[in-house]
């Protein structure tokens, strides 16, 4: 994501539903602020994709954060809108961060996740992630990274 982006990344925001605001930022989040896009667009906090239509680079449809939390791990956060959820790109954006992750020195992703979001607790289960003990409303998800993840990072993996 660069500073080019935000505008569309705050109109998708706007289509989404709070529900799904809700479970991203664990509350209500009317409208990124000008501090939200530079933490979003600041390499040496993180990588921020930005998923759009085919030939229209404005129409952002989602956003994946792989933010550094320093000691060898990074935390995943994605908001797919909802009008393309189920529809199998929150696993696809997931690859993608955990084939960035090595780039960013990360060998371990963490997750926060509502235990009510069992979407993205299947992403992160199907991309690995230890079962976490199921004890109040929002689980911490480890995802320990393998060589072969290593390997799909320095490769390149399935982002572009």
């Amino acid at each position: 994501m660069t500073a080019d982006d935000a505008q569309g990344v705050r109109e998708m925001h706007e289509r989404c539903s709070p529900e799904s605001l809700r479970s991203r930022y664990f509350g209500p989040v009317p409208r990124l602020s000008d501090a939200v896009i530079r933490m979003f667009t600041n390499p040496e906090r993180g990588i921020t994709l930005v998923t759009h239509l085919a030939g229209e680079p404005g129409s952002v449809v989602a956003m994946t954060n792989l933010m550094d939390l320093g000691s060898g791990e990074s935390e995943v956060a994605l908001l797919v809108e909802d009008r393309w959820q189920g529809r199998g790109l929150g696993r696809v954006l997931m690859r993608c961060a955990v084939a960035l992750a090595p780039s960013r020195r990360a060998r371990v992703i963490t997750a926060s996740v509502y235990a009510a979001n069992t979407r993205m607790l299947a992403i992160l289960e199907g991309a690995g992630a230890e079962k976490p003990s199921m004890t109040g409303l929002i689980l911490d998800v480890r995802l320990p990274l393998d060589s072969s993840d290593v390997s799909a990072g320095a490769s390149g993996g399935p982002c572009r």
